[in-house]
């Protein structure tokens, strides 16, 4: 082995040790931190709407679609729905979205959408704000997830007349 190959097979090897001992380090301070929890970004203006859509029962049950996750399996009844209308009863933040129904009587769908509101400064701003909150729980042997405020909950009813009328889609 001439004098190079030497020099060289110890630099690699320094620089395997190196790397290992690296990788310890970043390990052992992972594994030492903790979870903290969901943290809400910006200040959310919570509220909550009833949002009626008026239908006319057909031959065909009517789909009760939305771009929301649902957490109910049916649809909820109550004799104070009027009939023939179906009730979104909706909390959500005012200050990122704007919920809207939408009845496709074509295609029998009703739809429960929204629209975000917002700009490029206050997505920036939450940003920002994430960063910050990011850094001091890593400072605090914490990790973090992050969420903002958008529609919380959504709950359908209708008048038990009417619910032969109607099937939630997921």
């Amino acid at each position: 082995m001439s004098k190079w190959q030497k020099i060289l097979l110890g630099v690699f090897s320094v620089g395997v040790l190196l790397c290992g001992i690296g990788a310890g380090v970043i390990f052992t301070e992972f594994s030492s931190l903790a979870y903290g929890g969901i943290q809400i970004l910006g200040e959310p203006d919570i509220r909550t709407e009833n949002l009626d859509v008026e239908f006319e029962p057909g031959d065909e049950k009517y789909l009760i679609t939305g771009w929301y996750q649902w957490r109910q399996d049916t649809v909820l009844t109550d004799e104070k729905v009027p009939e023939n209308t179906v009730r979104f009863h909706v909390t959500y933040n005012s200050k990122r979205v704007i919920p809207r129904t939408y009845w496709d009587e074509e295609n029998q769908e009703i739809s429960l959408q929204y629209s975000w509101l917002g700009d490029d400064d206050e997505d920036m701003k939450l940003l920002m704000e994430a960063k910050d909150l990011f850094l001091k729980n890593i400072k605090e042997g914490r990790l973090v997830s992050f969420d903002t405020v958008g529609v919380e909950e959504v709950t359908v009813t209708v008048n038990p007349a009417n619910v032969d009328d109607i099937r939630l889609i997921y």
